[in-house]
Formats: C-alpha cells, structure tokens, sequence
C-alpha cells in the first residue's frame, strides 16, 4: 500500500531530522510506503493545488492530509480550509484513492514574529473549532482519521512540542507514529 501524507510543516518534519519524523518512522516501522509531502507554511489552498499535481500522479492507494492551521494565523478563519478538505475528500473518493483525515493538534504558542500577523487568541480559538468540526465532519461523514490532537493529550501534553509551542519535537513525532499505527486505519 502507497500512502502520501499531505500537510505543512508538521508532515514535513520542521526543524527535526529526517529520519526522527513520524512518516519516516512509519516507513521504517511498517509495511507500507510512505512519501512525505509536507511543505513548511502551505496552506490548505496550496494543499489543494498539490493533491493534483504532486499527489495524484504519484497513484497512491491513500492519501492522509494535516493542514489547516497556517490559514487560520494568516486570515483568523478556518473557512477556506474547510471548503479545500471537502474538495479533498472529493477529488479523492472521484479517483478511488482512500481520503483520510489527520487532525492537527492544538497549538499551544506561536512566534513571536507570527502575533504581528494574527490576533494569537482568536486564533487558537478558531483553531479548536477546526479540530472540533473535523471530528464532527468525520463522524458525520464516515471517514477515516488519526487524531493526533487526542493523542497529545493522552501521552504528554506539552512535552511533545518545540520550544515554539507549534511544532512536534522527537517525542511527538514518535507519538505521531504510534497514533497512526494504533488508529486501525491502515493494515495488509
């Protein structure tokens, strides 16, 4: 089974090795091939744009995406990220490729050169609302998903994060891992 993993910095492994980030442990770890196409700072538009032109022609048999949240810094809404993980799972379900849901978990801090861009509690308000309506939408709908939120705060909390408050350090892309294998989703 081919399985891409779509996302922002946190699929891409910002600021810890390669090998120490959780789609990389999954390569290692299971018999699936995993390709991180994580970008640092996109957005769920560029998301969007690169499930067709990066993804899709890659074949996979799944694609788990993770975004939403550098939308809500930029704009303090989480609304064009909802309409991009609809037409996600669409473009997805058209082709037969598996759509799955990972929900970000919640940020507990931003830099300090982000709060010039955003109103930072507004923002982590709108940012739980996002985790809450993709749990809803997944429930309602049916679809797969590894909640990477839950899994923070069941196995540490704030020992899993950079000193940004942002970013998963080594121990929480491990928790990464673990989440992804232990959520069922994906078996021979």
């Amino acid at each position: 089974m081919k399985i891409v993993c779509l996302g922002d910095s946190l699929t891409a492994g910002y600021n810890v090795r390669p090998e120490e980030c959780w789609v990389t442990l999954l390569n290692k770890e299971t018999p699936f091939t995993w390709i991180n196409a994580g970008v640092s700072g996109d957005t769920s538009t560029g998301l969007l744009t690169r499930l067709q032109t990066e993804v899709f022609p890659q074949k996979p048999d799944a694609v788990m995406w993770m975004g939403g949240d550098n939308d809500i810094m930029l704009t303090g809404s989480s609304d064009e990220a909802k309409s991009c993980v609809m037409g996600m799972i669409h473009q997805c379900t058209a082709r037969g490729i598996k759509p799955v849901i990972g929900i970000q978990f919640l940020a507990l801090g931003i830099p300090e050169r982000w709060k010039k861009v955003c109103d930072w509690k507004k923002a982590l308000a709108e940012s739980g609302r996002y985790i809450e309506w993709l749990r809803c939408l997944t429930e309602a709908i049916s679809l797969r998903r590894v909640d990477f939120d839950a899994a923070f705060v069941s196995r540490g909390g704030s020992a899993l994060y950079q000193a940004d408050g942002m970013h998963p350090n080594i121990m929480g892309h491990r928790v990464m891992a673990d989440a992804v294998k232990e959520s069922g989703i994906f078996h021979n």
